[in-house]
């Protein structure tokens, strides 16, 4: 066969015409962007009614509890955000391409999955290594960079398996193909994606993926990253050196960099494979071609394959999650979309007091309940018992020696379904807790590797935020030690040269009795510099060993004194309003009265000062009881009675730049001298008063600190 365009023809008229990919090309093209137009994303998704019905689907299931049900597409859209519709259309493209596999007998789907794997791996480094600006693009291209061999196989199966053979031989697998069909797979798939009609080089980059070196060095970025992934992707000891200089030559990459790209890569892939029961083999095994027909194996096997997609995206988004509710939240979403699971809890391991205490992500529907689930390892419960032996349970497999305890009972009442399944959590030798999900049939769709490897890098991410987290904490508190010794040093020193000019106004008004013009204006001097001693002396604040008397406070009428006071001075000359309404049930509180009023004027004068046009200063105060919490000490308390004070305003919001180093002494986005003390005096204050103080913001909509302060100490 020598006639292309007969070739190409029969190609277009084939059934076997993978589609749908370019609507996941144009979903992650919007995820690009920063203000993506989410009606535009509607119109992109609509035009498939798989990523639709599964867009509905998810949204109207159990596990968000939605009162009324969602028919409108954007309205789900909105709800889901784009990186769930990424991952449905991910999920939806993969399956499409690889679906029609399961019609034409055998074909190597394992060695054709780890080339395409392992080379999507390795462009998504590079692409990271080379600051490529759209490194899912990247990705894809790597994926789908054999997409060819697939469509000669579904298209000319016959003559293609005269060509596996040839492949074992090491014959050049291109002109094999273009012997035996008239076309290469790099030929056949650069013109499946160009019928796709992307708007990218991604169809350069299949085309040529297996030309020589010297062309390729003059093509696009995309063209040279492909490229390059293909050489990694058939990686070995022999070969690496030459690979590297490949890497060098084409794409300018040093050896940190090339180091960076190859290391941990086999690894990634090998367990990714390895959790989907891959059964892959790598370049340099040398085994005959299969040529059996497709045995029930193969068929899970090609059924499996599209979750590959999602995992990667699962493990991307625990990488970009920046506290723990985003990593609960981004596994749960990643179950519900894998394996159609919607009820979804997180027990999680208190080794100080040797506990497991629930927990989800905010938008969980059991967030509430979980907050009170606290229940010691040594319960004989079979949850203790998942971690404790680090293995998956399920209620439905139950042996003679596995009794539900009843603890286990209530969390199956709870739940509501006719079984679940305990999955362990651990990062490394640690055990982090145990995920719980509801079965709704006796067997678990899905294989226990993919669980655990979910469950292993949820725990993994969980411990190094914690870990990340005690760092902070610990930087915290020395960066504040330090403080306070320079602060006390400047108080010292500084109150020296005031007391001496004190003495010398002293001196002179006893000097100059007969004046009294000169009296009074010696004692304004002589009051001012008595409240620049009181400034300084506030340098002390930062000092954790200084103890101020406590006494019983009323709440209500100190907040209702500061409105009025901060209403006629600090708010006086602005277009900014107070709000504070008293809240008749509160008891009085045991702590420091002028603490109480240091922290919430620095609070409002930064609300206000935000506030530069004029705008609104929210004060709240209520009763709020803490259950099985820690507070400031390592001790976890079973019940803290205790007041919540919230200061909100309808500002700008906080900064980007500093809202990470927010607490921080010297932090500041003030366009004054200020140097940014006042958070750091209010973050210390708070803490000697064995409270916490948590803070929220948004562009646009504000910002709002809330302070939780214990009535009574820890009693």
């Amino acid at each position: 066969m020598t006639n292309n365009t007969h070739l190409f023809a029969r190609l277009q008229d084939s059934r076997n015409l993978p589609s749908l990919p370019q609507i996941l090309l144009q979903v992650v093209e919007i995820d690009q962007q920063k203000d993506y137009d989410v009606k535009k994303l509607v119109k992109i998704i609509a035009q498939d009614p798989s990523i639709s019905a599964k867009t509905l689907r998810l949204v109207n299931s159990a596990y968000f509890s939605l009162e009324n049900k969602l028919t409108s597409l954007e309205r789900a859209v909105l709800y889901l955000g784009i990186n769930v519709i990424k991952n449905i259309a991910i999920t939806a493209s993969i399956h499409h391409v690889f679906n029609g596999v399961k019609k034409n007998g055998a074909f190597p789907i394992d060695r054709f999955w780890w080339n395409s794997f392992s080379c999507a791996i390795f462009s998504r480094r590079i692409a990271e290594q080379t600051k490529y600006i759209n490194v899912e693009e990247a990705y894809v291209a790597g994926l789908l960079h054999n997409l060819g061999k697939l469509l000669l196989w579904l298209n000319f199966p016959q003559e293609y398996k005269t060509i596996l053979p040839l492949l074992e031989s090491q014959t050049d697998e291109c002109d094999a193909e273009r012997q035996q069909i008239g076309i290469t797979h790099c030929e056949a798939g650069a013109w499946l994606i160009r019928h796709w009609k992307l708007n990218s080089f991604m169809a350069d980059a299949v085309l040529y993926h297996h030309e020589p070196l010297d062309r390729i060095k003059n093509g696009f970025p995309l063209v040279k990253i492909t490229y390059l992934a293909h050489k990694f992707s058939k990686l070995n000891n022999e070969n690496q050196s030459s690979a590297f200089a490949i890497g060098h030559d084409v794409l300018g990459l040093d050896s940190e960099q090339l180091n960076a790209i190859i290391s941990g890569a086999q690894e990634e892939i090998e367990n990714i494979a390895t959790s989907l029961e891959l059964r892959i083999k790598t370049p340099t095994c040398s085994e005959d071609a299969s040529t059996e027909p497709i045995d029930t194996y193969s068929l899970h096997l090609i059924n499996r394959v599209q979750d590959s997609s999602l995992l990667t995206s699962f493990l991307e988004d625990l990488i970009q999650a920046k506290d723990r509710n985003s990593i609960l939240r981004t596994t749960e979403q990643s179950l519900n979309i894998l394996l159609e699971i919607d009820t979804i809890l997180f027990f999680l391991h208190d080794v100080d007091n040797n506990t497991l205490s629930g927990c989800t992500s905010s938008q969980n529907r059991f967030q509430e309940l979980a907050q009170d689930m606290v229940l010691p390892n040594e319960a004989g419960s079979l949850l203790a018992k998942s971690m404790i032996e680090q293995r998956i349970i399920n209620t439905h497999e139950l042996t003679p020696t596995d009794e539900l305890s009843l603890a286990d009972s209530q969390l199956l009442d709870l739940i509501g379904e006719s079984g679940m399944v305990y999955i362990p959590m651990a990062a490394g030798d640690i055990s982090v807790g145990v995920i719980v999900l509801g079965l709704k049939e006796s067997e678990l769709k899905g294989d226990a590797r993919l669980l655990r490897l979910m469950a292993n890098q949820t725990a993994l991410s969980v411990h190094l935020h914690e870990t990340r987290e005690k760092q902070a904490q610990k930087i915290q508190e020395e960066r504040l030690a330090a403080t306070a010794i320079t602060a006390a040093k400047i108080a010292h020193e500084v109150n020296n040269p005031l007391a001496i000019i004190k003495n010398y106004f002293k001196l002179f008004e006893l000097k100059f009795t007969h004046s009294s013009t000169l009296k009074k204006d010696l004692k304004i001097l002589n009051d001012e510099i008595n409240r620049i001693s009181n400034i300084v002396q506030q340098l002390n604040n930062f000092s954790p060993s200084q103890k101020k008397e406590r006494e019983q406070v009323d709440l209500n009428s100190l907040l209702t004194d500061l409105s009025k006071i901060l209403s006629k001075s600090i708010l006086y000359t602005t277009k900014t309003k107070i709000h504070f309404i008293p809240d008749p049930d509160l008891p009085p509180i045991t702590a420091s009265a002028d603490d109480i009023k240091q922290i919430i004027i620095n609070l409002i004068k930064n609300a206000a000062e935000a506030l530069q046009e004029g705008g609104n200063i929210y004060l709240e105060a209520h009763r709020k009881d803490l259950v099985n919490t820690k507070i400031v000490s390592d001790k976890k308390l079973p019940n803290v009675r205790g007041m919540e004070i919230t200061i909100r305003d309808d500002g700008p919001g906080i900064a980007d730049e500093v809202s990470a180093n927010l607490f921080d002494p010297f932090i500041s986005t003030k366009e004054t001298e200020s140097c940014g003390l006042g958070l750091s005096i209010v973050q210390n204050m708070v803490t000697q008063l064995n409270g916490t103080i948590t803070w929220s913001s948004s562009k646009g909509q504000g910002t709002s600190f809330t302070i939780f302060l214990p009535i009574n100490g820890f009693s």
